[in-house]
């Protein structure tokens, strides 16, 4: 409440949204059919609430003092500005965790006082990859559920949306609980892989982690099926290399994501930014790994997913921590958006699990919390500004750094996960990557979003002459290794090379400036 002078310039995350509260305010206007629990919320219904408030008649027996009145109006007047959201104070950070469930980092289980732990965890691994398949508790059973083998409408993996990390971390939460039904492990909790630090924990290319012998041949609807055999992946320099190659830098992707109080700017894939966020981070992250993990169809057949998914999770957590969104109500102030995904009873489902997207938001009442790094920093905060250019236009700029788009690559044409280049000459000053089955026209998620755009943050020196973009096929690999052949008898020739270098035919493609400061 602001009960001293008005505030000139309110933004809504340094101040309005503070003017509302769960309980009674959000909750009595919901049984009006208004919702003042987000942004946009607010900003729609502002006059309705400004004249309440003015009058006295809202919030009821309890009348905002005068200069909160007049700083709304202040906010409205000024022209409903967004602002940016303050990180919380770190001593709010620090609370001893209350839950049983406390997920920490790889590496500290191979210190020699974490032997035992970490020999149940080898144990419980293992027996889950010696069930039979068509035990629901199996290592077959829980890893098909992303994607292979199931048959439509059974495609369950949510990525590129709202839903990605709440679908999962309810995932995440199914393994776990799995790995809890091997005797003795009643209580184990899945350690996360750092997947920012160098010293990259050699033990995951070690038995039984560093592979799954995959016992069935796995189908998707259309193109070759992949045989029996062990999953693949890069070694660990080479999948470091990747992660931290220049021009794809997931590290820098998960700063800067990290970086942005809103949601959709930190998650990414939104009507206005696509594969940004974190997602653009996850996505890479699949594609530096490479073989197995870069393949959609298969990539949870991989032991390191689990490893490297659980720390997805702990940065979603960590990010809620930071801005103070850890629970529903805290939560939709941070959206730009509509909240429908998370309260609308049939938008907000995450089949197959019961846990719904509002269900997952607060991590602690699922009784699960992170112990992050201890040498982790924190966010930094950061705003984005926008602009726009034509592909293959030269240009004159005054800033330093410069964000281009590459709009509008049809994914739907392109089966399996594929990279994009920014290519000045034949010189590569960016890439990024898309993460997605070999069957996309299959995938909810890859119909609702089949325009993909993919920003490349640049020195603006490096496209003096203009830019250009291109792209090519990721590999798609059986599950044991090698590479699939090429898809067949539904693209021309022209289209599959097309295809092949993630650019088709047909698809606009533009290039988006956006300035960075400094």
């Amino acid at each position: 409440m602001t009960n001293g002078a008005p505030i000139s310039n309110p933004t809504y995350m340094g101040d309005i949204r503070f003017f509302f509260r769960e309980d009674p305010d959000i909750a009595h206007m919901r049984d009006f059919g208004i919702d003042l629990s987000t942004y946009q919320g607010v900003k729609d219904n502002a006059l309705r609430v400004y004249f309440r408030v003015k009058e006295g008649s809202m919030p009821p027996g309890e009348p905002w003092p005068q200069s909160q009145v007049e700083t709304f109006y202040n906010w409205m007047r000024n022209g409903y500005p967004r602002g940016e959201g303050a990180p919380v104070p770190a001593q709010a950070l620090a609370a001893p965790s209350t839950v049983s469930r406390v997920r920490r980092n790889l590496k500290e289980l191979l210190a020699p006082d974490k032997s035992e732990e970490l020999e149940r965890l080898k144990f419980a691994f293992r027996t889950l990859m010696g069930r039979e398949i068509n035990d629901p508790t199996s290592y077959f059973a829980v890893a098909g559920i992303h994607w292979l083998p199931g048959i439509p409408p059974a495609y369950f993996c949510r990525h590129h949306e709202n839903a990605y990390n709440p679908w999962h971390r309810a995932y995440l939460l199914r393994f776990e609980d799995a790995l809890r039904t091997v005797d003795g492990c009643h209580d184990i909790t899945l350690p996360y892989w750092d997947i920012t630090d160098p010293d990259i924990p050699a033990i995951l290319w070690e038995e039984p982690f560093a592979a799954y012998d995959v016992p069935v041949q796995l189908c998707p609807l259309a193109g070759p099926c992949y045989p029996p055999g062990p999953t693949e992946r890069n070694d660990a320099p080479t999948v470091w290399a990747n992660m931290t190659d220049p021009t794809v830098n997931v590290p820098g992707n998960i700063v800067e994501a990290l970086g942005y109080s809103h949601w959709e700017a930190f998650n990414g894939w939104t009507s206005v930014r696509t594969q940004t966020g974190i997602i653009r981070a996850h996505d890479n992250g699949h594609n530096s790994i490479g073989t197995t993990m870069q393949n959609q169809d298969v990539a949870a057949f991989d032991p390191i997913f689990w490893f490297f998914h659980c720390n997805w999770d702990r940065l979603w957590w960590k990010w809620q921590q930071e801005y103070g969104a850890t629970t529903l109500a805290t939560f939709k102030t941070h959206l730009d958006g509509p909240p429908d995904w998370l309260d609308d009873p049939v938008l907000n489902g995450l089949p197959p699990f019961s846990l719904t997207t509002a269900q997952t938001i607060d991590l602690l009442s699922l009784d699960v919390d992170y112990e992050h790094p201890a040498t982790e920093a924190r966010v930094q905060p950061r705003t984005l500004r926008q602009g726009s250019l034509l592909a293959h236009t030269a240009f004159v700029a005054h800033t330093r750094r410069i964000s281009v788009r590459v709009k509008d690559v049809d994914r739907l044409e392109i089966p399996g996960s594929f990279n994009v280049y920014l290519r000045v000459g034949d010189r590569v000053i960016g890439k990024q990557g898309l993460f997605q089955p070999t069957t996309p026209k299959q995938c909810a998620t890859c119909r609702r979003n089949a325009l993909a755009s993919f920003d490349f943050v640049v020195d603006e020196a490096d496209l003096e002459g203009g830019a250009s973009p291109g792209g090519d096929q990721a590999p798609q690999p059986r599950a044991g290794g090698g590479s699939l052949p090429a898809r067949q008898g539904r693209q021309s020739d022209d289209q599959r090379q097309a295809a092949a270098r993630g650019i088709v035919p047909d698809s606009v493609h533009r290039l988006r400036v956006v300035r960075v400061p400094g």
